[in-house]
């Protein structure tokens, strides 16, 4: 009989851990549809509901079940490295008001279930994005699907204006970054060169750091209203106008003539543009 004790126990031990998986795993609840994006632009924020996976689960219990949902790559940061997103429950045309971590628990209850899960990318390229459904540790139903994370596609655009006031020609020089891609571009390097074209020497310039939302345009100058640099020319004495807040600027005789170079770079992306200043003529146009 001692050596029978073991085999008893191991059997009951057996048993009930089939019993136990046969139960928990006969939890009727299914993923029965996913609707998300196929593409997505890199750092985007809510714009159309594009970055919201629509997750509709079916309970075929006759209560509600509480569940997980985990997810893997439907948040992914600059490393490459997939994190918790968020279930949400309310957007005021702001942000959103109520929301939960995956980590949480939700209540399904019985029929159909809708849940709104976000999605975003510091990284481009193709993402797998996969969804389980989870009730005491056991998978109820898993799906996935991918999504293209698409990057900004950044170019410049730079003119210049004349302002005649008595002896003074005054360029008024206007230069902005075009994002045509459905990726934000975050900390964007500007920089606006005026130069020399006999010495090469850099007579004046300004840097500047912003964010570029997809489809949009935005100024070198981060001040409103503002050039984003100026050129005076006198036929006689220069002006103690100090054009303000814009840093790059020249003063100089009229006859004298000057390179305006820009430059946006985000990442591998280079936007350049070069004019002569005073004479509209395009020397240079490069983008990367």
């Amino acid at each position: 009989m001692r050596k029978e004790l073991p085999l008893i126990i191991a059997g009951i031990i057996l048993v009930s851990a089939i019993i136990w998986w046969h139960y928990d795993s006969s939890v009727d609840v299914k993923i029965v549809e996913i609707n998300a994006p196929r593409t997505l632009g890199v750092d985007t924020i809510r714009t159309d509901s594009m970055n919201e996976i629509e997750l509709v689960i079916q309970n075929n219990e006759s209560k509600n079940v509480e569940v997980k949902i985990e997810t893997e790559n439907a948040f992914v940061d600059e490393n490459g490295k997939s994190a918790d997103t968020f279930i949400v429950f309310g957007y005021n045309g702001y942000h959103y008001s109520d929301y939960i971590s995956t980590q949480d628990k939700i209540s399904l209850e019985p029929g159909e279930n809708r849940l709104t899960l976000l999605l975003g990318y510091q990284v481009t390229g193709e993402q797998n994005v996969h969804i389980r459904i989870v009730n005491n540790e056991v998978v109820l139903d898993e799906e996935s699907f991918t999504v293209d994370v698409l990057p900004p596609e950044l170019s410049v655009e730079l003119n210049y204006e004349l302002e005649s006031i008595g002896e003074l020609n005054i360029y008024n020089i206007d230069a902005y970054v075009i994002n045509s891609g459905l990726g934000r571009a975050e900390n964007v390097e500007t920089t606006i060169s005026i130069i020399d074209p006999d010495t090469k020497e850099v007579m004046s310039s300004e840097n500047n750091n912003f964010d570029v939302p997809a489809y949009s345009k935005s100024s070198f100058s981060t001040w409103k209203d503002s050039h984003a640099g100026v050129i005076e020319l006198s036929s006689g004495e220069n002006s103690d106008e100090s054009y303000m807040p814009a840093q790059a600027v020249v003063k100089e005789k009229i006859g004298k003539q000057y390179i305006v170079k820009v430059t946006a770079v985000w990442k591998e992306q280079i936007a350049e543009k070069e004019i002569i200043v005073p004479e509209n003529r395009s020397v240079l146009e490069v983008e990367l």
